[in-house]
């Protein structure tokens, strides 16, 4: 299933960018909190992103409707989880929990953010100029390596838990929500624009390690804004064609959250009973651009 979206979203991508697309590249921070067991406090690590982006482009020619999409790598550094307690419960009724130490244990996230808009102007004078709002259809696939940390003390944690194997947990969410956008020319050569989406998103997690498959739903959240610098802008007719070469630089900031409800995930394989908690993935990144368009 995976294999056919990156696959069918490669062939897409590669079709629009023939006469139109941004790249950039981002750096920034990633933060990770809850769903793992022991992860009661929020770890981060920098993370380095590489997308391929349109901001806004006439849907059929049309002057009024319009398409952006944002694909999106995400690759980040290990961040640790420090040892910590938790209360593990058992299964019969009106039983204490038990006060267990979970060791140290690093994560590491890589994965694939794929957007879709598609929407309407209601207010539009030139392709530097306009505030849109539409539909944004999307699919996340992260996923997140684990394993227990080097220096994770052995003799302080859980003796059922140091046995913990280096597993992987897929992450699949399919995401649909309200999503608007905006530029304003400040003059022949620089732009503002900005864009923000509210989504509901459901899906999957899956660990190969303790073979859970967790069904999830929550919501995402993106907000992006920056400017833009176009150096070379013209038009050109050849009889009933018209080609408009664009050249231009972006330079931007970009938040994107994952809120998931109800998680709980035993990285360890202790198959230990935790209480379920809220996940939440985030990322703040300043990212450059070029782009393109004829």
């Amino acid at each position: 299933m995976k294999r056919n979206i990156l696959k069918i979203s490669l062939v897409s991508l590669l079709t629009s960018s023939l006469y139109a697309g941004e790249i950039q590249t981002g750096q920034g921070t990633f933060e990770l909190t809850g769903g793992f067991i022991g992860l009661n406090q929020t770890i981060q690590a920098d993370i380095t992103t590489y997308s391929m982006v349109e901001q806004h482009a006439p849907l059929f020619g049309s002057d009024s409707w319009f398409y952006k999409y944002n694909f999106t790598w995400y690759d980040s550094e290990k961040m640790v989880q420090t040892q910590s307690s938790i209360n593990s419960y058992t299964d019969g009724f009106f039983q204490d929990p038990t006060l267990l130490t979970t060791p140290s244990i690093d994560y590491r996230l890589q994965g694939l953010d794929l957007n879709l808009v598609v929407g309407k102007d209601f207010y539009h004078t030139n392709e530097n100029n306009y505030i849109g709002g539409g539909i944004m259809l999307g699919i996340s696939i992260p996923w997140i390596d684990s394993g227990k940390n080097s220096d994770n003390d052995d003799s302080t944690s859980d003796i059922t838990m140091n046995n913990m194997q280096n597993s992987k947990t897929e992450i699949l969410t399919y995401k649909i929500g309200p999503s608007i956008t905006g530029r304003m020319s400040l003059n022949d050569l620089f732009t503002l624009y900005g864009s923000g989406t509210y989504a509901y998103q459901t899906g999957t997690f899956k660990n190969d390690y303790t073979n859970s498959d967790l069904t999830v739903n929550g919501i995402f959240q993106e907000y992006d804004f920056g400017i833009r610098f176009q150096p070379v802008s013209s038009d050109h007719k050849f009889g009933w064609i018209t080609i408009s070469p664009r050249l231009y630089v972006t330079v931007g900031y970009r938040y994107t959250s994952w809120d998931l409800n109800d998680v709980n995930i035993d990285v360890t394989g202790a198959n230990t009973t935790f209480t379920e908690t809220d996940f939440n993935m985030n990322s703040s990144i300043t990212y450059f651009g070029l782009g393109y368009s004829f």
